[in-house]
């Protein structure tokens, strides 16, 4: 016999189900339900092309939130041809990557920061892939302009963005190298392709001409033995340069051996002429000598001749004066 099914036992479990169901869609679909956020639009006037939904939002190159959505025009006057951007920043994010010093969800701390010249403005990711990004950087100086004319969002104002402005000069640079193609292009249609080739070819049969005449193939025979002759030259010239120089370093090694025993010579001399040498002192005693008898033969002279007969009779002692 079978068991009758509880109605309530099967209810209870539908209503779980659904209980859960409907808890798994929204965290999945609300999960921002559960994270402090906080949107802010921004409005620039450069275009967006490479600016999409999903973009980072950065504060000096560290993310800080996104682009939520890209807009056309919103909330500000009918003229205004700037275009909105809403942006959500993350204060989870925010408080991982910085302490309670810096804080861009608080309001009243958002708006110091406006006053000391933080600004929003365009960067790229890449210039291969033309993607855009928000930068939030401190740019004192920076004029403070506002769009909305009704405070929805929190609103930071722009700055001129650099991508804008080298998009403008890049622009002028093509519109300057289209300017001289075309100039170039004019100028070429102004010449005459016919007339072109014939210079060319009577340039050509001229050269051919020079090339082949009699007198520049004497030449540049000649020329070559010449250039032979120079050769042969050189290599005597090599040959007896080699020979003077082993001759001159023969003749310097001489030298050299000449010039010491000059020394030693010179060192010899030196030597015996010293103050205490022997050959000094020998000198000295034949020099001394050598006066003693020069001095007797100057006294014999003197007596020859006051006594002119003692070279007949010789000398007498007793006349000789002491």
């Amino acid at each position: 016999m079978s068991k009758k099914v509880s109605h309530t036992l099967v209810g209870t479990f539908i209503v779980v189900g659904l209980a859960l169901a409907v808890g798994t869609i929204l965290l999945i679909s609300s999960a921002s339900f559960f994270t402090h956020s906080k949107q802010c639009i921004l409005y620039f006037d450069a275009t967006l092309t490479g600016l999409d939904s999903g973009a980072p939002v950065k504060f000096r190159g560290v993310t800080v939130g996104y682009v939520k959505d890209v807009l056309l025009h919103y909330n500000q006057a009918t003229n205004d041809p700037s275009l909105p951007v809403l942006i959500e920043l993350s204060g989870d994010i925010q408080k991982k990557r910085s302490d309670n010093g810096f804080n861009l969800m608080d309001e009243t701390r958002l708006q110091e920061y406006v006053k000391r010249g933080l600004r929003a403005k365009l960067d790229t990711q890449s210039l291969l892939t033309g993607l855009l990004y928000v930068n939030l950087e401190f740019l004192p100086g920076t004029p403070l302009v506002y769009r909305q004319q009704e405070t929805v969002y929190t609103e930071i104002p722009t700055a001129p963005v650099d991508v804008q402005l080298l998009r403008m000069d890049v622009s002028a640079i093509s519109q300057r190298m289209s300017t001289v193609l075309d100039r170039l292009d004019a100028r070429l249609g102004e010449l005459s392709v016919k007339e072109v080739n014939q210079g060319l070819t009577n340039l050509l049969n001229s050269v051919k001409t020079l090339v082949h005449h009699p007198g520049i193939t004497n030449s540049l025979t000649s020329l070559q033995e010449t250039l032979q002759e120079i050769r042969a030259l050189s290599a005597k010239l090599g040959s007896r340069i080699d020979t003077l120089g082993n001759t001159a370093e023969l003749t310097l090694t001489e030298s050299r051996q000449t010039l010491g025993e000059v020394r030693g010579g010179v060192q010899d001399v030196r030597e015996l002429l010293a103050p205490q040498a022997p050959l000094r002192r020998e000198l000295s005693d034949a020099l001394e000598q050598l006066g003693e008898a020069s001095r007797s033969v100057g006294a014999l002279a003197e007596y020859l001749r006051q006594n002119p007969n003692a070279v007949l009779s010789g000398r007498k002692d007793r006349e000789l004066k002491p």
